[in-house]
């Protein structure tokens, strides 16, 4: 065989393997479908609009871009999918009177919601979506003009009841209202969960734990039980149960504004940010009620996977938590965020800190020199030194600048005493759990000259003890001798002179 004949036989050889590709509507739903995974909508919307040029009539296709859709919020083009749907393609679909119930509700259009949700609660009063449809249709109603407080129902009532008597820490309040609830209503699996997160707050494991499971026997794919199961296990450690659960958390892919959030808060607290930061801007998206905790779990994420410019925006929608009933501090995540290795380089950590350094509670502006000294933030701690309207505060940022400059060789020894109660409570941090006792040093600081011989090991022992005592944290003046490096003598000896002080201060 010739050259020529050569190459035109390896030609013939290359064309036979080419292997043709026809794309059809399966492919590009399947890519439509990674693609609204990974929360690209557009791309999502794209693919899958492809798929229905192929299959126009093919259900999947239509449920599903109608769903992208509400997330982009084209509300209406939406409802044109799912009516479509329900009238011409498939009746028996009747999920999607609930799904155009609440496109209608984002649009405003209430009569219109309540139409299709009552459509819905009667053709499947035992549907896997009622609980939400019947929450959608008080939701509507106290929207709509004319709502009647009076007609509310009673279980509805105590339910609203119980969850501010849960936001506000009043746990054994809360346990009676939901226990009412679940007797009028035994299938509001609303109250069974926060019924959980009660008897979980007062370490009722055993309760939490049965409370979930009896919802998940019943609803399998109950998006709050699964969460609240996978953050459970978290806190208590029980990683091997954790996930267990995990798989059917990642198969989710709520509807539902709350679902999203719910899914989103729970990937925050067990650090899987990128997860957290996708489910908690979908649920923005989506119009979300967003509180300013909401908020903050949403700059957390959004920080620490490095989207800077949403962690900023969601940020300034904290506004410093003054809207709850709980301090920042107070906050796992808050105080994770100010702990982590990496705080100094955190835009929230200084942002919330400056702000506490104003705080009219002196014990948080107490706290708040004595992080920016762990955090050797020498140049805050300067400026405070200068510019505080406190003249205790600039002395003992004063001191603290100092300190970290190595300039004096003879620092304060009354700073040293809240020093050593940090090494022995934290290791050596801010305790950032209980700014209280930065009060209690205060106290101290103020009953000694700066000039003194201090016994600081014995002032830091009584200090703790008394604050362990006034919390009622079972404790002995031999334990605390240990911890903090000293004896039951010296920790005795100042105990008697600083509890009767405290006493004056209101601090006992």
């Amino acid at each position: 065989m010739n050259t020529e004949e050569n190459m035109k036989s390896e030609k013939m050889s290359k064309k036979a393997r080419i292997i043709s590709f026809n794309p059809n509507g399966s492919y590009y739903f399947q890519k439509g479908v990674v693609a609204y995974q990974k929360g690209d909508l557009y791309k999502a919307y794209k693919y899958v609009d492809r798929a229905i040029a192929f299959e126009p009539n093919e259900v999947e296709y239509l449920c599903q871009q109608a769903s992208i859709l509400a997330e982009l919020e084209d509300y209406k083009s939406s409802n044109r999918i799912l009516n479509r749907i329900v009238t011409e393609l498939d009746l028996g679909l009747t999920e999607c009177h609930f799904f155009m119930a609440n496109n209608y509700a984002y649009l405003g259009e209430f009569q219109d919601a309540l139409r299709e949700v009552n459509l819905y609660l009667q053709e499947e009063p035992h549907g896997i979506f009622v609980q939400d449809a019947k929450e959608l249709l008080h939701l509507i109603n106290e929207e709509s003009v004319g709502y009647d407080i009076d007609k509310e129902p009673q279980y509805i009532s105590n339910h609203k009841k119980g969850r501010q008597q849960l936001e506000n820490g009043q746990y054994k309040k809360a346990i009676n209202l939901f226990r009412k609830v679940i007797k009028e209503e035994p299938e509001f699996w609303a109250a069974y969960n926060n019924l959980a997160i009660a008897y979980f707050s007062l370490r009722l494991m055993d309760k939490a734990y049965a409370t979930l499971h009896h919802v998940l026997e019943r609803d399998s794919g109950n998006i709050h039980a699964l969460c609240n199961l996978v953050t459970f296990y978290h806190q208590s450690n029980e990683i091997e149960l954790r996930d267990t659960i995990l798989p059917r958390l990642n198969k989710l892919f709520p509807y539902f504004p709350d679902h999203r959030s719910k899914l989103g808060s729970t990937y925050l607290f067990i650090g899987d940010f990128e997860k957290a930061c996708r489910w908690l801007t979908s649920a923005e998206k989506a119009g979300v009620n967003g509180d300013q905790v909401f908020y903050f779990w949403m700059a957390y994420a959004a920080y620490k996977v490095g989207r800077l410019t949403v962690a900023k925006r969601a940020w300034n929608q904290v506004h410093y938590f003054d809207e709850t009933p709980f301090h920042p501090f107070q906050y796992e995540k808050v105080q994770d965020m100010l702990l982590d290795e990496n705080a100094y380089d955190n835009f929230m950590v200084h942002s919330l800190i400056q702000h506490e350094l104003y705080n009219p509670d002196q014990a948080e502006q107490l706290f708040a020199i004595f992080y920016l000294h762990y955090l050797s933030a020498q140049d805050e701690l300067n400026d405070t030194a200068k510019n505080h309207e406190d003249p205790a505060i600039r002395a003992i940022a004063s001191e603290m600048v100092m300190d970290l400059a190595h300039k004096s060789q003879n620092v304060d020894h009354r700073l040293n005493i809240m020093w050593h109660v940090q090494l022995c409570l934290s290791e050596g941090k801010a305790v950032v759990r209980h700014p209280e006792l930065y009060d209690y040093w205060y106290v101290v600081y103020q009953m000694l000259d700066k000039q003194d011989e201090i016994d600081v090991e014995g002032w830091a022992g009584a200090l703790i003890y008394l604050w362990k005592k006034e919390k009622n944290q079972h404790t002995s003046q031999a334990e605390i001798a240990k911890l903090c490096h000293t004896s039951v003598y010296r920790i005795r000896k100042h105990i008697q002179e600083l509890g009767q002080i405290l006493k004056r201060n209101g601090l006992l």
